[in-house]
């Protein structure tokens, strides 16, 4: 996969966007928002989380809409999933999530829709 310099200074503006919203230090706000784009679904998760303080899940609720206001507004041209799978894999490049998989119902009305 690669990893544009654009798609890197994006995920680090949105680390940098949530630091200073927070007021915590930039690695705490990298790892809030590695927990929040984390399915959990590596083998690293599964086995060495636990002993690296790394719990997916507890973020608060005002943090998760912190963090997708964020994404939202740095990566606008993207869907929600698009943007944690792009976020994942500059974080976490040696786990990286499954690529979304586009919605092919959407694609067959747009072109019905075309014709």
């Amino acid at each position: 996969m690669i990893r544009s310099d654009e798609q890197k200074e994006k995920v680090h503006t949105i680390v940098r966007n949530v630091s200073e919203k927070e007021g915590i230090s930039w690695s705490e706000a990298r790892t809030m928002v590695h927990k929040y784009v984390c399915e959990g679904k590596c083998s690293w998760y599964r086995t060495k989380s636990a002993k690296a303080g790394f719990n997916r899940e507890d973020s608060s609720t005002k943090q998760k809409k912190l963090i997708e206001e964020t994404v939202k507004e740095i990566m606008k041209d993207l869907t929600i999933e698009e943007t944690k799978w792009h976020i994942h894999n500059i974080l976490c490049p040696g786990h990286p999530r499954p690529r979304p998989v586009k919605n092919r119902e959407s694609r067959t009305q747009t072109s019905t829709k075309e014709k």
